[in-house]
């Protein structure tokens, strides 16, 4: 998977895979949580074992942000690309 930081506002992202009803799949990367800079790219190997790689349809990067002050208001993103 390749990864493009767009936004200013956010340095790290999750990777998940789902399956087709978007369950959880369970699958391995290097570290789940990605540093990834403005405007950087990033090539990321997502591994699925092979009893679970007819499920996986989607694999995703979502946001993850490091709130300043206590507050909870945060706008978390979910980019999803489907598996070929």
């Amino acid at each position: 998977m390749s990864l493009f930081n767009l936004r200013q506002d956010v340095e790290y992202y999750e990777v998940e895979v789902f399956d087709n009803d978007w369950n959880k799949v369970p699958f391995a990367i290097k570290n789940k949580i990605i540093k990834t800079d403005y405007l950087q790219k990033k090539k990321i190997e997502v591994y699925i074992r092979e009893r679970d790689k007819d499920k996986a349809v989607y694999v995703c990067s979502k946001s993850k942000l490091i709130l300043e002050g206590g507050g909870k208001t945060a706008v978390e993103s979910r980019i999803c690309s489907k598996f070929k």
